[in-house]
């Protein structure tokens, strides 16, 4: 079957390497020990981790296509299908690359495994999803991955940052905060798995007591769904966008 082709042959590559660096990672932050501080911190890095892995993981697999693979592939399948086959396998090879890592931690420190899976999985998938998108878009390999790596510090690492700076010296709404935060895939990925550790969004402060009253009991959910609005929503893009370009 050739989906499972393309995901033996992009197992092997980028995403198994940076999967297995995740390990010890996963053991470092397992002896920090339990409690609501460690295990936002596990469910942060290993979310951060992820996303770096699906993103350049995705735009290795986009390439290695591109300078092979592609003409066939687009002329047995047409360009759709071979946009959703390959954010779908992307996807795939880049959740089963971070697995090891997440069982590793959920093993070792039991009562944060699902947030710390959810975290994982979600990135890797939101991860995937726009480093396909990059992989298309991008006009060599070089540019890719530096778009990649350019896109995951921007939205993993700067863009809350920004945010908290412009919470505390300019008039801000919860609001218009709490918006910002879901028009991030990195971001909601990441408090996807922080909900779960945090169901009363206590560690989102201001903006978590405010989804908290607005959405009551259901709040934690808010988040999860908006990381897999966000995949669907790149995996439509990548649609859309290799229907348009000449790869």
């Amino acid at each position: 079957m050739l989906a499972v082709k393309v995901y033996r042959r992009d197992l092997g590559g980028m995403a198994s390497t940076v999967g297995a660096l995740m390990l010890p990672l996963a053991a470092a932050l397992a002896a920090l020990g339990g409690g609501m501080g460690p295990t936002v911190m596990a469910v942060s890095l290993l979310s951060a981790a992820a996303s770096l892995l699906g993103i350049l993981s995705a735009v290795e697999h986009v390439w290695e296509d591109r300078e092979g693979w592609i003409a066939p592939l687009i002329a047995s399948l047409g360009r759709m299908r071979y946009a959703t086959l390959r954010t779908a396998v992307s996807t795939a090879v880049a959740i089963t690359a971070v697995t090891p890592a997440s069982a590793f931690y959920a093993a070792a420190r039991p009562e944060a495994a699902y947030p710390a899976a959810a975290a994982a999985l979600l990135s890797a998938a939101a991860g995937a999803a726009l480093g396909v998108l990059i992989g298309i878009l991008a006009p060599t390999r070089g540019h890719g991955y530096a778009w990649g790596v350019s896109a995951w510090t921007a939205l993993a690492l700067i863009y809350e940052v920004v945010l908290t700076f412009t919470s505390l010296y300019f008039p801000v709404t919860e609001a218009a905060i709490a918006a910002a935060l879901l028009a991030n895939p990195l971001t909601v990925a990441r408090l996807g798995g922080v909900a779960q550790a945090d169901p009363h969004l206590l560690t989102l402060g201001a903006i978590g007591d405010y989804l908290h009253k607005t959405l009551g009991p259901h709040s934690h959910l808010l988040f999860p769904s908006a990381a897999a609005f966000w995949i669907l929503a790149l995996a439509a893009t990548n649609v859309v966008a290799t229907s348009r370009r000449d790869l």
